[in-house]
């Protein structure tokens, strides 16, 4: 189940405005996300409570000087889910998530029609793909963790 909290009819991404603040640490990643970065990358990830991209001075690890994206083409599920960010992730007999709007955002009510079509798309895979990440670390945690390479940090 997808539910949004907020309402947003157009917007796009004027980060040069807001100098990038979307682009934080701790973005979670789903196993695919992973899988995708890390054929171009090595030591992006952590793993706490679940599988995140690192930061750098409290911003992404991945964000450039020049504040763009060094991972545009094949950036996280999560940050393809702009204007909208993760506030809750359920699993229970129906696996749950709560969108919200970015807060302050200047590109909100500007540009394109946001297609919330395509926001249900990504968020329900997002959904599905942490699922499945899940279920293999309730198997063999460390196994994965030594899998992917990564140490929990718990």
């Amino acid at each position: 189940m997808i539910v949004f909290l907020d309402e947003v009819e157009r917007w796009v991404c004027v980060y040069q405005e807001c100098n990038a603040k979307c682009c934080g640490e701790g973005v979670e990643l789903t196993l695919e996300d992973y899988e995708r970065i890390s054929e171009r990358h090595s030591d992006f990830a952590v793993f706490d409570s679940s599988l995140r991209l690192k930061g750098k001075n409290g911003r992404c690890i991945f964000l450039r000087e020049d504040l763009k994206c060094e991972v545009e083409g094949y950036k996280p599920i999560a940050c393809k889910l702009l204007p909208f960010v993760i506030d809750e992730v359920k699993y229970g007999d129906e696996a749950f998530i709560r969108l919200k709007l970015v807060v302050d955002c200047p590109g909100m009510g500007r540009g394109s029609k946001v297609d919330i079509e395509e926001i249900e798309k990504l968020a329900t895979k997002f959904l599905h793909e942490k699922q499945g990440m899940m279920r293999r670390l309730s198997e063999d945690k460390e196994g994965f963790l030594r899998e992917l390479n990564l140490q929990s940090m718990q």
